[in-house]
Formats: C-alpha cells, structure tokens, sequence
C-alpha cells in the first residue's frame, strides 16, 4: 500500500520525469506543467479496491472510494479490452461534456483468488483537485439532492433545465435512466455532472418518472419557484408534458421570469498576437484587438468572436476578417429588435449568420478561382450573452472554455477527425489523437457550400461569476489552457488581476509555451448578483460536514460577488422561554433585527469590490492544431 498524500506524479516532460508531489503544479525541476488527472473507475471489482492501492505497475494509487490518481499522465493510458456495450454511449455523448465524462482507457486489475478482470478509467469525472486545496482532493463533488437544499431559485431552475436537455441525447443512447439516479448527478456551483452512466435496460424510463423525482425535490424548493415545480411536475406526472421539448420551453418560461430579477455585468476584451514565428497574423477578432474593456449589463448584447483563417496567399486573413464581418452585422442587425431576442430565434440567428459568412467566404473563392489547398477558410468560435443566457457558437477547432473558482470546462468539441473517429467508429478519444490525420478539420467556413455546414451551437444558463475564454488554437495547443488557468484566468475572479492584464498574460503564455501559431483570446467576465428571496430550506447548519461540499458554501455561497445573499438571511432564529412573555415586544425585535441585517447587507453590497475596468494595452491579430 502507498500513502496517496505522499505518492509522486512523474514529470510529463520526457527529458526530465522527475517525481512531483501531487500538490506542485509545475515540475520542481524544469517548471513544465503538472498535470492532476483524477479517474473514475467502472467494473465489478471497481468498488473493492483499497485507499492506498497502487495498480498497473504503481501508474495509478487509489486515492479515494473508486477514484484512481494517474502518477503517469504524460503516456499514453492502455486498453486492454475491446470497448463493451456499456462504453460506448460515453464515447458517442463526448459533445455534451463537461456533463459527461469521457472515458480515459481501461486496466487489468487481478484481485487474489480471483480470475482478471478489467477496469474502465472515465475522466473530466466531478472530482476536485489539488487547486481548492489538500482537503478537497480526490473528493466527489456534492450530489444534487445535498446542494438543492441551499441552492437558489436560479440554480434550482438551472439544474433542472439541464436535465431536460440532456434526456433526449441520453435516451438515443439508452441511459436517460441516469437522469433518475440522483446520488449520480453531481454539482459543481451551477454546472450539472453525470459522474457514470446507468443503461436503460428492457425498459426505457417516461418522463413521468422524472416527474416523480422532481415532486420529491419540491418541499425544498424555493418560495419563489415551489409552485412552477409543482405545476411541472404534476404535468409530466400526468403525461400533459410528453417531450424533453415542451419540458424545456416550459423551464426556459420560469427562467425568463426569475432571470429578470438577477443583475448581470458583463466585461470582456480581446487580445490577438503574431507569435513568435509567423510572419503574419491570420487571426481575426470581435472586438477589435486592442480596442478598451466593453462592459455591458444582461439585457445588452455581448457579442465576442475569433476566427482562425487558412489559405493560400493572404487567403486566411481574408477569411477569418470576412467571417466576422459578416457575422457580426447580421447578429446586431436582426437582434436589435426585441422581437427576435428569444432562445429559438437568436439561435437560427447564430446558425443563419454563420452560413451566411461561409457562402460569403466561398463565393470569393470561386471569383478567384481558387481550388483544393488553395481555397481559403476559417474556423469561428463566439460568443453570445444576452440575459441570463450564454449562446457558444463554433466552427473548426477553435475553443471556448468556462472557467468558474472550482475548474476550468472546454465548453466545445473540435471539428477534427479525431473526434469523429471517437463519434463514429467507438475509438477512444486519446488514441484518435495519435492518428497521423487527427487534426484534420472536416468542417470550416467557406471549403464548401452552407448546404454541408453544421454550425455547433450551445446554449447555457449563466446563474454565477464566471468567464468564457475563446482562442484560437495557437492559445489552447497542447492543453495550456487547462494547465495555466488557475494561474492567468483565476486571478481575475479572485479579484487580484484585472481582465485586461489576464488578457495579456493569457498570449505571453502561449507564445512561450507554444508560439507555432499564431495568438487569439477573448476573455468575458460575468458578474451575477442575485436578489435576496424568501425560502423553504435553511443553509449552513444543515451542511452535511464533508469537505465536497462545504466548498459550495465557502466558494459559491460566501465569497463570490454573485452571492445569493438570502441563504444567510433564512438562517432559522431560535426563540427563549423568556421571549413568550412578550410575543408582540419579541416580534418588533425581530423586525427590528431583520432591518438592521438587510441595511447591513445592503451596505456591503454597496461597497463590494469589482473587477476593474481599466482598458488593455493591445498587440496584434493570430491559425490552426487540435489538442
């Protein structure tokens, strides 16, 4: 047995692999990135393995119930078995991570006195890491059912509306069962995460039996949403609601109506760079590189853009600025119009725009003549926050991630072969990635007509602090991204640096640490506040004692600036035998008392600090690779 506090994480860098301790994030010896790659195990001996345990020839310790810790992440994990029944709905759900864990590879495991059996190893799994802390590491995060207690009516709201729109991807793949299990749905402030998958079997769950898990949720709902949940409920209960579709509209009506009370600031800037060797910048971006912090409130529309362009002579710099052009006139133009600012309609919106600018790119192909290789195109990644809505837009492999206090999401799935191959032929997602053509894109604006174009679009619910990282792939190559966020983009919500400054240092990093392409970032803060609201449950006090989830209450509850307030202000009041004396002194006491805190509060709220907004000192604009 090891001690997983004291078991070494061997440096990735091949020229050094040197032993790490797991709580170091870069190499004490050549400062590369350390990378924490915690996994879930799935298999009949998954849950006999012991705390200590080291497996695959000491590669992995066991370091909680089922969690394993990768001592080796810079090789290529093994698989030691053709991919059973049971894996391949990870592998065709890779598109709706971070909800879905993808699936790492597979190890013997042979337990004495008993034949060899195989170990299934899923990654991006919701278990903290060493960033928030010894105490937390390897820990699970909370289930749904502990959170609900203490969350607001947004976050309530929200985590429902993801369960909604995850149910008809998971019943083509035959475990929407999953969706019933609540000690399987796990938290992560107002991020839902399925931490393993359940097989539908014979018979494939109704909504109504969603129905029924919700009505048992409704005590603990919020004042303000209790009766909309109820009302759901009995209607799915009931069979009136028979599709993941009428649910969702009738989630997205309650949203609209509690969105309207919850403040949203949004900052963001842009920041494009040559790199250190291109001799041009094919990269493009909106708003202008260089261009001062745009700080808008929710019902402004905060539209940002980078375009990765390829082509022959001046061919991708045409493209990528042609693209968002396009795009941009076409988006500000229709949705200046009240009318057109709902879910369906900014969607066809995004998806008609972006088909626009590829038949744009396309037809200056054809005008010059342009042929195979010569043909320019570009990838385009945006981002549209409106409301409490986030739309995520994407052609190509260019990236969006949302990065919160507790991780750092890549929020799209690149439009490469790798990817395809995991989708189509059940290859597992690391082994793609060898493939000699892996990077290949199969789709980009302006190679062929918009009748071939599938523009992937996302949409989210925005119900805390948060910031939307768009770039280029000169920027997220070789997984910087994951490896340097907790150093260039946590800062900002930690009120430590401003955005302009994490802008900056976010294209230092990837010309350092990259610098074969060129250099694109977008980075937009959302601050949310929410109101204070009455509610059913109590906080902190009914806390359960576990680190996992006392981290909701530290990070989300206490110290963000989207603090939903009304949790400390529903805490219960314990009365004394002396206070019955005199119930109508003790009631203007009460009173007395709760204005007293909400003109504290109120005080505070004044003088919480934001952001900065000061403005960036700029460079230039940046091209193509996968992860």
């Amino acid at each position: 047995m090891t001690n997983p506090i004291a078991a070494k994480i061997i440096c990735p860098n091949p020229e050094c692999q040197a032993p790490n301790l797991p709580s170091h994030n870069f190499c004490a010896h050549c400062r590369t990135a350390i990378p924490k790659v915690y996994l879930w195990t799935l298999g009949e001996d998954a849950s006999s393995l012991k705390i200590g345990q080291t497996l695959a020839n000491n590669r992995y310790v066991v370091v909680n119930n089922r969690v394993l810790l990768d001592l080796k992440p810079g090789w290529q994990p093994e698989v030691v078995d053709r991919v059973p029944e049971y894996i391949t709905p990870y592998l065709r759900l890779l598109g709706h991570r971070p909800h879905v864990p993808q699936v790492y590879g597979s190890i013997a495991h042979n337990r004495s006195g008993r034949r060899t059996s195989t170990l299934w190893l899923l990654e991006k799994v919701p278990i903290y890491s060493e960033g928030l802390g010894a105490a937390l590491a390897g820990k699970v995060m909370p289930e749904i059912g502990e959170s609900w207690k203490t969350a607001g009516s947004m976050r309530q709201l929200n985590w429902l509306w993801q369960i909604a729109n995850l149910w008809d991807s998971m019943q083509v793949e035959g475990v929407s069962r999953t969706l019933l299990h609540p000690e399987l749905l796990r938290v992560e402030g107002g991020l839902l995460r399925t931490i393993e998958l359940v097989p539908n079997g014979d018979s494939p769950p109704k909504l109504a039996e969603l129905g029924k898990l919700w009505k048992s949720w409704q005590k603990n709902a919020r004042i303000g949403i209790a009766q909309t949940l109820e009302k759901i409920s009995n209607r799915l209960i009931k069979e009136d609601v028979t599709t993941a579709t009428q649910l969702i509209a009738l989630l997205d009506e309650a949203l609209r109506t509690v969105g309207q009370k919850q403040f949203l600031n949004c900052n963001y800037i842009t920041l494009s760079h040559t790199g250190p060797t291109r001799e041009q910048n094919e990269d493009a971006c909106y708003p202008p590189s260089g261009d001062p912090l745009y700080q808008n409130t929710g019902y402004d529309l905060s539209l940002t853009i980078v375009c990765d362009g390829v082509g022959g002579h001046q061919g991708g710099e045409v493209a990528s600025s042609l693209a968002i052009d396009t795009i941009r006139r076409r988006i500000e133009n229709v949705l200046s119009k009240p009318e057109n600012r709902y879910p369906d309609s900014i969607t066809i919106q995004i998806e008609n725009s972006t088909c626009v600018a590829n038949d744009q790119i396309s037809l200056r192909n054809d005008s010059e003549n342009r042929q195979e290789r010569e043909r320019m195109g570009t990838t385009m990644v945006m981002s549209l926050i409106y409301g409490h809505e986030a739309y995520i837009a994407h052609i190509g492999d260019s990236r969006v991630y949302r990065i919160t206090r507790t991780g750092c999401h890549q929020m799209t799935l690149d439009d490469d072969l790798a990817t395809r191959e995991v989708r189509l032929s059940g290859m597992l997602y690391r082994e793609a990635l060898g493939m000699s053509s892996s990077g290949s894109l199969f789709q980009a604006l302006g190679m062929n007509s918009s009748t071939a174009l599938h523009p992937n679009i996302r949409r989210s619910i925005v119900d805390e602090e948060c910031i939307f990282l768009l770039c280029s792939d000169g920027v997220s190559d070789r997984d910087r991204v994951e490896q340097y966020w907790q150093t260039e983009i946590l800062p900002v919500l930690e009120g430590k640096v401003d955005l302009a400054t994490a802008c900056q240092r976010t294209i230092n990093m990837a010309n350092t640490h990259n610098g074969h392409d060129n250099a694109t970032v977008a980075l937009v803060h959302c601050q949310v506040k929410q109101p204070v609201e009455a509610g059913k449950s109590t906080v902190l006090q009914d806390f359960p004692a576990d680190a996992a989830t006392l981290i909701q209450a530290d990070t989300l509850l206490l110290s963000s600036p989207e603090t939903d307030r009304s949790d400390l202000d529903r805490a219960p009041i314990s009365t004394t035998d002396g206070a019955k004396k005199s119930l109508v002194f003790g009631a203007i006491g009460l009173i007395l008392l709760m204005a007293i805190g909400a003109g504290g509060w109120l005080y505070a709220q004044s003088n919480s600090t934001s952001t900065p907004t000061t403005t960036p000192s700029p460079v230039i604009s940046p091209s193509n690779t996968p992860n």
